[in-house]
């Protein structure tokens, strides 16, 4: 009988550990799909925003206007 109960406890960590692997796989992927962009402005406040990973920061300060560019044409 504790034979088999150590069978099964050790069956299904076996199954568990794939499923926990792909999980935090994908967190990690979800994180590498952004970053995150920061600029100080001239009253010394630091901003902060996100973007693609792919995409430029882009910040005019003057407009107080802070976004993500593409990637063909940059932060115009």
């Amino acid at each position: 009988m504790l034979r088999m109960i150590a069978a099964v406890a050790f069956a299904l960590a076996l199954v568990a550990l794939p499923v926990a692997y792909l999980g935090s796989a994908s967190t990690v992927e979800a994180k590498a799909a952004y970053k995150v962009c920061k600029h100080k402005t001239a009253s010394g406040k630091i901003k902060t925003w996100r973007c693609g990973a792919d995409q430029p920061c882009c910040a005019a300060e003057m407009l107080d206007y802070y976004t993500c560019g593409s990637k063909a044409l940059g932060c115009l």
